[in-house]
């Protein structure tokens, strides 16, 4: 029997495909799957490609799989769930044999097994999230258009908006400013619109603008600095938040931006202050996918787990993390 967990997000979609009975096991990926960026359609599809770019290492064709748990960024709601879902799942092509879940609820699994902990997500988008107790929380998030406060969007939005209004006239260049302008390579307000809505206008694409504004913060640049700063104490409010109302005193803290230290230090700063502690953890979510289709195919849930924490299953998913 294969069964297979998928991760769709704003960047890419992975997947794991798992032989129950000989233990084989096969990745895959394909382009993103937040329905809120890309659609229902290309969704679907992208859901499809992966799980085939996966079997067809090993001879086998998606029809060969039994059950499927795919957890999508931007299924954020029970309303934006209710109307999407059975969309995605049309257009997959995969019909009842795919379960979809939201992506952070199977992150949020893998890096606590289901128990105290608030997971915090800061890359492409941004949530704190918690499913301990039954129920689930969640604070910050919400998309970037409303929310995502602390996110590489977010961050890069921030940052171009700034740039904005230096190439306008209406504010004068600084240290970020004259950064962005060199790194985007762009001379006036026309450039940077053409860049924003024509060449660059995906999600994915404006969000790595946040990697020009931890750098810029590391040589130095203050103005890059507090857009961070700024960034992350409203992410850590967002966490402190659903830590409080789940009781919960462990934070775990995964996603691009926790990889800037300015970023970092001032979550930190923030979450200590409240009491709770900070545990920095490496998040296969795929896994947390896996094993919840595991468990739908039967298994108990430390057979469960056991399959997903053996070494073929951990490091495959790792090459997809890390290639």
């Amino acid at each position: 029997m294969l069964v297979a967990g998928v991760d769709g997000g704003a960047t890419s979609t992975k997947t794991v495909v798992l032989d129950v009975d000989s233990g084989g096991v096969w990745a895959g990926q394909s382009g993103p799957s937040n329905p809120i960026n890309v659609g229902v359609v290309s969704a679907g599809t992208n859901i499809r490609q992966a799980l085939e770019d996966a079997v067809k290492r090993a001879g086998y064709k998606v029809s060969d799989i039994t059950l499927i748990v795919a957890g999508l960024a931007g299924l954020d709601s029970r309303v934006v769930y209710k109307h999407l879902a059975p969309h995605i799942v049309a257009s997959s092509g995969l019909g009842e044999r795919l379960y979809l879940e939201h992506d952070a609820h199977i992150a949020w699994l893998y890096a606590t097994r289901g128990g105290e902990g608030v997971l915090v997500v800061a890359g492409t988008g941004s949530i704190a999230y918690s499913a301990y107790g039954g129920k689930r929380f969640i604070a910050g998030n919400r998309g970037w258009l409303l929310g995502d406060e602390g996110s590489g969007f977010w961050v890069a939005r921030k940052a171009l908006r700034r740039l904005l209004r230096a190439l306008d006239g209406r504010s004068s260049h600084d240290c970020l400013t004259r950064s962005l302008k060199a790194k985007l390579g762009v001379s006036d307000s026309d450039e940077l619109m053409y860049w924003f809505y024509l060449t660059r206008g995906r999600i994915e694409s404006i969000a790595a603008v946040a990697k020009h504004v931890v750098d810029a913060a590391e040589e130095g640049c203050n103005a890059a600095k507090e857009i961070l700063q700024e960034g992350a104490r409203l992410l850590a409010e967002a966490t402190i938040v659903v830590a409080e109302r789940t009781g919960s005193k462990t934070i775990y803290i995964v996603g691009g931006m926790f990889n800037s230290k300015v970023f970092l230090e001032a979550f930190s700063k923030t979450i200590k202050a409240a009491g709770l502690q900070v545990r920095e953890t490496i998040v296969y979510a795929v896994l947390g996918a896996l094993y919840l289709a595991l468990r739908r195919a039967g298994f108990r849930d430390r057979e469960a787990w056991r399959i997903v924490d053996s070494p073929n299953v951990t490091e495959t998913a790792k090459r997809l993390y890390t290639a």
